[in-house]
């Protein structure tokens, strides 16, 4: 029997560099003796792990979907005056 590792998809990651951090990388791959792959998959694995606890406290603060909603912020409110629904208010004097 022929023991087959399971395939792994990959996410294709693309960024920029101003021509200082990529002579400073190039400089990085050379004194670790790596590619430029593998340099910077090593120290985000090192800034992910620092990250780990910040993480994990947000996501316990998350609140589920079925949360209940007690304002719901997509209607506008409707103004109204107390005094208004009152029969206490005075009358208005007509021609004195």
């Amino acid at each position: 029997m022929s023991t087959r590792k399971a395939k792994r998809k990959f996410k294709k990651v693309t960024f920029k560099l101003s021509y200082k951090e990529y002579d400073f990388l190039q400089k990085c791959i050379r004194l670790e003796k790596t590619t430029a792959n593998k340099l910077i998959k090593k120290y985000l694995r090192l800034g992910f792990e620092e990250l780990k606890p910040r993480v994990k406290e947000w996501e316990n603060q998350k609140q589920p979907e079925n949360q209940l909603e007690l304002f719901d912020f997509d209607t506008k409110p409707e103004q109204s005056s107390m005094l208004a629904d009152q029969e206490f208010t005075y009358p208005l004097e007509k021609d004195k």
